[in-house]
């Protein structure tokens, strides 16, 4: 059989599902199991590759071009690289992920009816520290990343309701001596939070002392690591206050040395906040024992605030229905920092701004919806049931919108849109 003749039955044969506009199309698969790059296929169709990366990754097809002209270029060239009937019937069909080592028959009937899809594993959508290459610095324009999780001004924090709420909760147990956890994911803003609160103490001009006990190496047994006792809470606030203090061996004095020390400080007028970072490490007789350090009163006033830092699993210790720890978590104001969510065009405008750059100069909705998509996961519930979880936190949002203007420049695209998140 001819060339010819066989590009004649395999175009006979050739039913096309006709995805929706904004899906990626399985020739992009194709194209690199044969090991043919964004320029091949550029070149093959007579299209610039931003033109060519749009057909195959969103289904955009450019207006002034012959779109049946481009599938014939294409399909001759596969063909000449030795695809298989079955990618040449599929090439135009929505793209479809592998199934073991054979690659999933498409169901174009669902795919094209915008079937919601499976929220991606945790593992594939969370990226290491992304830098902003020369080349995404040169074709958006921008001298800086603004999607740098380093946050060191206040126009640079950005804040929104629950952001708020969690502010006045770290202030009150600042001025106001509560006991206050802030709970959050890594990467979710707690460190944020915390140099924010330092930032306002000194702005303010607060008469206030921080006392900062050291948590490198502290785990919640000490099999793990070093588990952070009273004593070692206790050696913090004496040291902190008086640094050429002694600090006595037993407990006893140690607790009356502190004590002295907090009620002479107040009579100066100063104000005093105890912060724990790493919190979820701390163990079960820590705890009980900074509620009891909390109700150290000078008149109805205790004599410091305590600020807890810690990842989600310490809202699980504090569990009301965890009875070893009721003292704890009756008198302990737990606050969540929620991830971004709804706010996440808002949350990417406003570190655009921090550039004096627009978010739409950047990425578009299709893009912010798509990184909506991947930052959304599949985890293990109770029973081994699944559930959705958000992962839009500021840094893992800030390294996926980097990742993203850096595949955008790779692939000569001026904009990011939902096909250039898709390839990160």
């Amino acid at each position: 059989m001819s060339r010819a003749q066989h590009l004649a039955r395999i175009q006979r044969a050739f039913d096309p599902a006709n995805p929706p506009e904004g899906r990626r199309l399985q020739v992009a698969n194709t194209a690199t199991e044969l090991g043919l790059s964004i320029t091949d296929l550029a070149t093959a169709a007579g299209v610039s590759r931003t033109t060519l990366f749009q057909i195959v990754s969103e289904n955009r097809w450019p207006v002034r071009s012959d779109a049946e002209e481009i599938k014939e270029r294409l399909f001759a060239l596969f063909l000449e690289r030795g695809a298989t009937d079955e990618q040449l019937r599929t090439l135009w069909h929505a793209h479809v992920a592998k199934t073991g080592r054979a690659h999933a028959n498409p169901t174009p009937d669902a795919d094209a009816a915008g079937a919601a899809p499976t929220a991606p594993q945790e593992t594939d959508v969370l990226l290491p520290k992304q830098s902003l290459s020369m080349a995404a610095r040169k074709a958006f324009g921008l001298f800086t990343n603004p999607f740098d999780a380093e946050v060191q001004s206040d126009e640079q924090m950005y804040v929104n309701s629950e952001i708020a709420f969690v502010r006045e909760a770290c202030w009150q147990a600042a001025i106001g001596g509560r006991f206050v956890a802030v709970v959050a994911e890594s990467g979710g803003g707690k460190t944020t939070i915390v140099q924010d609160l330092e930032a306002r103490i000194a702005r303010d001009r607060k008469q206030l002392i921080t006392i900062r006990p050291s948590v490198l190496g502290m785990e919640d047994t000490d099999t793990k690591g070093k588990t952070l006792k009273a004593t070692d809470i206790l050696a913090a606030v004496i040291t902190t206050l008086d640094q050429l203090a002694t600090v006595p061996q037993t407990l006893e004095a140690r607790s009356k040395k502190m004590a002295r020390l907090l009620a002479s400080s107040i009579e100066a007028g100063f104000q005093h906040l105890l912060v724990i970072e790493e919190a979820h490490c701390l163990p079960d007789a820590t705890l009980k024992h900074l509620k009891r350090l909390h109700e150290l009163h000078v008149g109805r006033k205790p004599m410091l605030g305590i600020l807890l830092v810690a990842q989600p699993e310490l809202a699980l210790k504090l569990d009301p229905r965890r009875a070893g720890l009721r003292e704890v978590t009756q008198r302990c104001e737990v606050v969540q920092l929620l991830p971004l969510d709804s706010d996440l065009k808002a949350y990417l405008a406003h570190r655009a701004g921090i550039a004096g750059r627009k978010l739409d100069e950047l990425i578009d909705d299709s893009g912010i919806e798509e990184i909506r998509r991947r930052l959304t996961v599949d985890r293990a519930g109770p029973n081994g049931q699944r559930r959705t979880t958000s992962l839009l936190y500021p840094l893992a949002v800030n390294n996926f919108m980097t990742a993203c203007l850096n595949k955008a420049a790779d692939l000569c695209v001026p904009l990011v849109r939902s096909g250039v998140v898709k390839e990160v």
